[in-house]
């Protein structure tokens, strides 16, 4: 029946359509509020695949630059409280603070006035007591932002429903010995402050949840958003990204038609293909199977691929042999190149790129192009982007902008392929 449908964020049956869109049934106001935002209907519905688990796709055709949403993180992890509000989490400057009786600093304003905090104080007075030095680590926010998610269970268990349907990997993490030393610690440090019920499943459920769906910003804090988690992964993505403060902001980068997953980028844009797959499945669990990465071009860039060391004309660059294996060979003389040494050579020029100042990277390339890089090599590009970024603020000649200007070229041409 067409009155009937499912709705479009957790897939329970309904008959309400949106009164102003009519693309998506939602089954609750709730519900409804996220999909009318703003005075606005957007354009996207949860789905779940098998062996991925929920994705977003696109309800109606989206236009190029369409807003897709904005999002508010579930929770903050920051990577250092020393310098914070233990409140606001706003960072303390000057002399309008205090202690907190947790050890904690917090801001003398509205914040020392709040109850916000009492939870967490209490919380922390009683790992204070048991003398465990998880206070003076970097990881005392992370244990706080999991007991605020256990906390849910009880007090909104919708959303704790829909944070525990995200996935986590835990079994493939539970290999990894620094997140099980972190898991048993964090379950240690739970049951001597007298939270027993806390079980080392879901500890190590909720970790993954973090380590697999949270978004790092500035390496200093990790932001964890209830539906901009569900975007998938593509090296060409559909759409972008973008943090303002802790808010998330995401639109389509083309049209997007009716049905096609919402994507993002997960990792960097400018990685060696060899390099990116190991960080994906270090930190994800998954092979990317976009177009870019399944062309040994690169979308014509040859940004993965070093320049023939024997005919000087082709580029060596990956060939698949079988569905498992791979070789790197020219595309022009067939000379090879073993795995281990692509991998060296792409680790070495990654290496170039922590330059000491905006003035050696010229050089830099140079050095980068007499090792088998060329100009759109993704070394190369990285390096040429922060030196248009970082030069124009300072002293200009006519040597620097003819550089800008040919460098400028590079990126262009490099940006309008990926």
């Amino acid at each position: 029946m067409e009155n009937i449908g499912k709705c479009f964020l957790c897939d329970k049956e309904c008959d309400d359509k949106c009164p102003h869109c009519e693309d998506v049934f939602s089954c609750s106001d709730d519900h409804l509020q996220v999909h009318r935002k703003d005075k606005k209907c957007l354009p996207w519905v949860v789905k779940f695949q098998e062996g991925v688990g929920r994705i977003l796709v696109a309800s109606r055709d989206i236009l190029p630059f369409e807003l897709i949403m904005k999002d508010d993180p579930l929770l903050i992890v920051q990577d250092n409280m020393r310098d914070l509000c233990v409140n606001c989490e706003h960072k303390i400057e000057g002399t309008e603070w205090e202690y907190c009786k947790c050890g904690f600093k917090q801001c003398l304003t509205v914040c020392s006035q709040l109850s916000s905090h009492s939870e967490d104080c209490a919380l922390l007075c009683k790992v204070r007591a048991i003398n465990d030095d998880l206070l003076e680590s970097n990881l005392i926010s992370k244990f706080l932002n999991i007991s605020k998610l256990l906390q849910l269970q009880k007090s909104e268990p919708e959303k704790w429903n829909w944070l525990n349907r995200f996935m986590s990997h835990q079994d493939e993490r539970n290999k990894n010995p620094e997140f099980e030393k972190l898991s048993t610690r964090f379950l240690s440090v739970f049951h001597k402050v007298g939270i027993e019920s806390v079980s080392k499943p879901t500890l190590d459920h909720l970790l993954g949840i973090l380590d697999t769906n949270s978004i790092s910003v500035d390496s200093s804090m990790q932001l964890l958003f209830p539906y901009l988690s569900l975007s998938s992964h593509s090296c060409i993505p559909n759409c972008e990204h973008w943090i303002t403060a802790t808010q998330a902001t995401v639109r389509a980068k083309r049209k997007i038609p009716a049905g096609e997953e919402i994507t993002i980028r997960y990792s960097y844009l400018s990685l060696h293909r060899m390099l990116l797959r190991r960080v994906l499945r270090d930190a994800w669990f998954f092979t990317c199977g976009c177009g870019r990465c399944q062309d040994g071009s690169e979308m014509g860039t040859q940004a993965s691929s070093f320049k023939c060391y024997n005919c000087r004309e082709g580029f060596i660059q990956e060939v698949k042999q079988t569905v498992t294996e791979n070789c790197y060979q020219c595309n022009v003389c067939e000379k090879t190149m073993s795995e281990q040494k692509v991998f060296e050579k792409a680790t070495y020029l990654r290496s170039l790129e922590n330059f000491s100042s905006l003035e050696r990277i010229p050089s830099l390339i140079l050095e980068m192009e007499s090792t088998g890089a060329h100009p759109l090599y993704h070394s190369v590009i990285e390096l040429k982007q922060c030196y248009i970024e970082g030069i124009t603020n300072s002293g200009l000649n006519d040597h620097i902008c003819r550089t800008v200007l040919a460098y400028s070229q590079d990126l262009c041409m490099y940006m309008d392929k990926v």
